[in-house]
């Protein structure tokens, strides 16, 4: 790398001469630098610890911001120069990533291909309006203003913005204005910190719009929201995943645990993926795989929420499930439902149970003081695990908590099987809750 700088240095010096039309004998570039629209720049390459690597015999292409560039760099970092200057290490990650190895003149520029640069990171050229337009690895652009300010060891092209490196998830953020509110409730839940760390992390990104949704649909306000460390801080460690998942890799219908505890699923729609929370909310993946240094973003339109109910609390919240609820409480299974599982429950409906009465000949009463038939029959509705319509077993003996040898068989079109050899169809699946997954059926099914 050093060897690399020490030849881009000696670009930039003779570049600079000749841009000034200081005639043939070379200037210092620092001291070019004072005196012309790129003094900044020539701060910066002090600042780093470069001056004394100006000798190479290159070719190399440098795009140069001008003076003006980095003013509206430090304005959009909220940083002054003195900090800018500061920070070596960042001065030299963003001073490498406008130096292209080889003499590149505008005509032999490829435009819409990835460019690699000295720093490691990539950038694009494209010809818009007739102006050739840089975009970094932060979705930013920059219009190239000048060109082929030749020097004796390659090629100067002026540019009107400072170009950025990829950062860390945090820093690409920051640099997206349109991800303003999420940047704010990191900071609010001292997260900022942990996730600008080595990760990697996958992250789904709500968009502004996203939050101002949120706010509405929890009647708070932003200040009440960001003030709420514990809900913020469950909120977004919901958003995270403690590895490096592109969207070709999301695993799709199947139960993905972030950071927070609990889980959500991904499906694949006509219109894109779609993310379905622990409450049934769905949110879309508008914009996948913006890459960081230390993981990945997918960009969401709505924030996602973490379930606030157990099994039995989602059933009790459900009028279709009364009679499944009187049940469970009968048996005393609700506090072994409400345990953190997970657990996969097949959930009678009122009528199913309805008809299984008529089928036994009982009243509900009887079958309720049954205790020991009860729970039986309740347990050989539940089989241990996050089991989401995409991964039921099909085919083969599900073992339930009734028993080993209490099994049940799912159809490909999902049709149970029970002991008794009598049917039940799942007419609803992946209901999500805190501690596992309900699938809804029409039969109470029913074990040896």
């Amino acid at each position: 790398m050093m060897s690399r700088l020490k030849r881009w240095l000696a670009v930039v010096s003779v570049a600079f001469v000749a841009g000034c039309g200081s005639g043939d004998d070379p200037v210092n570039v620092l001291e070019t630098a004072r005196n012309n629209q790129y003094t900044i720049l020539g701060e910066a390459v002090t600042a780093a610890g470069l001056t004394a690597t100006l000798s190479g015999p290159g070719p190399f292409t440098v795009f140069a911001p001008t003076d003006a560039a980095f003013a509206a760099l430090l304005a959009e970092l909220g940083i002054t120069k003195a900090q800018l200057l500061a920070d070596s290490a960042l001065l030299t990650k963003v001073l490498t990533y406008h130096v292209v190895l080889g003499e590149v003149k505008k005509a032999s520029v490829p435009l819409g291909t990835a460019i690699t640069t000295v720093q490691g990171g990539v950038l694009r050229v494209d010809s818009s309006a007739g102006a050739l337009v840089i975009t970094d690895e932060r979705g930013r652009t920059a219009t190239i203003t000048s060109t082929d300010i030749q020097a004796s060891n390659g090629v100067i092209h002026g540019i009107d913005r400072v170009i950025l490196p990829r950062g860390t998830v945090v820093e690409m953020a920051q640099a997206n204005p349109v991800f303003s509110t999420l940047v704010e409730a990191l900071v609010a839940a001292d997260l900022a910190s942990a996730l600008s760390g080595s990760g990697p992390f996958t992250v789904f990104a709500p968009t502004n719009e996203a939050f101002a949704a949120l706010l509405t649909e929890l009647g708070l306000t932003k200040a009440e929201l960001l003030a709420n460390k514990p809900l913020l801080t469950d909120v977004l460690r919901y958003h995270v995943l403690s590895s490096r998942v592109g969207s070709s890799a999301v695993p799709l219908g199947l139960p993905i645990t972030p950071l927070q505890a609990g889980f959500f699923k991904v499906s694949a729609t006509p219109s894109g993926l779609v993310i379905t929370d622990g409450r049934n909310r769905t949110a879309k993946i508008v914009t996948a795989d913006v890459n960081a240094t230390n993981g990945v973003i997918h960009v969401i339109d709505r924030v996602i929420l973490p379930a606030n109910l157990d099994i039995v609390q989602t059933a009790a919240a459900n009028p279709d499930f009364s009679l499944l609820v009187e049940a469970v409480t009968a048996a005393d299974l609700g506090a072994i439902l409400s345990q953190p599982g997970p657990f996969t429950v097949f959930a009678p409906t009122n009528a199913a149970f309805v008809a299984l009465l008529t089928e036994l000949g009982t009243t509900k009463e009887a079958l309720f003081a049954n205790r020991e038939l009860l729970t039986q029959v309740l347990t050989y509705h539940v089989v241990a695990g996050n089991v989401l319509k995409a991964a039921v077993p099909t085919g083969t003996a599900v073992a339930t908590l009734a028993g080993p040898t209490q099994t049940l068989t799912v159809s490909p079109s999902l049709v149970i099987t029970d002991q008794r050899g009598r049917t039940a169809n799942i007419v609803a699946t992946d209901v999500l809750t805190r501690n596992g997954v309900i699938h809804v059926i029409d039969r109470v099914i029913l074990p040896n």
